[in-house]
């Protein structure tokens, strides 16, 4: 595999299934959610439509990876694995992201009473491009989350990895007991765009961290140190 062509088209069905399938529940749910507001009395709340898709693309890492050792059988690179990832899950994204706005539109016409929430009513006056940037931004912080994890867990195994999560843990519970975490939520809600813009910030260094520690990644999930400097594909 001397471009991405190849590694691409493996990483894309690998991906491609879990997010028709993701897709078909997605739809279902917001046929439940055309019933529901039939029977709603008033401007209820029905429920959310997002969920499925910023579930999958958290998990995505933790499933595509099973391509990782195809790819290399065939004579790809780990750089070519991670490239056609990335390109991958952007395009995985922006279809997602056009899914649950289409819908939400659809929603105002036709639903009878009620309302799904979606992620940027946070704001004092959203517009339809930024329910669409919301979308995105949201699909895009939660697949950084989880291939970091993912990467993390490639390179180190699961002795370090799960060493690492319960130090995370512990410090989370002692912030949320010893530290007073008010005026973080107060900024999550009254400075959602700034909050998530920074996420998606983070969300990037992830990714970024991850494209070098894949570079020179074991063939095999197991103990190694992150970065060094041996030649790899």
């Amino acid at each position: 595999m001397n471009t991405l062509k190849g590694p691409f088209k493996i990483v894309t069905k690998e991906m491609g299934m879990t997010f028709y399938i993701n897709a078909g529940i997605t739809l279902a749910l917001f046929a439940l959610y055309i019933f529901l507001s039939s029977q709603a009395d008033g401007n209820e709340y029905l429920g959310l439509l997002f969920g499925p898709f910023y579930v999958i693309f958290l998990v995505y890492p933790f499933i595509l990876f099973k391509s990782y050792n195809f790819i290399l059988s065939f004579g790809g690179t780990r750089k070519q694995f991670i490239i056609s990832t990335f390109i991958s899950t952007l395009i995985f994204i922006i279809i997602g992201t056009v899914i649950l706005n289409v819908l939400n539109i659809i929603s105002e016409m036709t639903f009878q009473n009620g309302y799904m929430f979606h992620m940027a009513d946070i704001l004092a006056d959203p517009n339809a491009a930024m329910y669409f940037w919301i979308d995105f931004l949201w699909l895009f912080i939660l697949f950084g989350i989880g291939m970091f994890a993912q990467v993390i867990n490639f390179n180190l195994g699961t002795l370090r990895t799960l060493s690492l999560g319960g130090i995370l843990i512990l410090a989370s519970i002692a912030m949320y007991f010893f530290i007073d975490l008010t005026p973080l939520f107060e900024f999550f809600i009254t400075d959602h765009l700034l909050f998530i813009h920074l996420l998606a910030f983070l969300s990037l260094v992830f990714l970024v961290l991850s494209y070098f520690m894949m570079r020179n990644a074991p063939l095999a999930r197991g103990d190694r140190k992150i970065f060094h400097r041996a030649e790899t594909n």
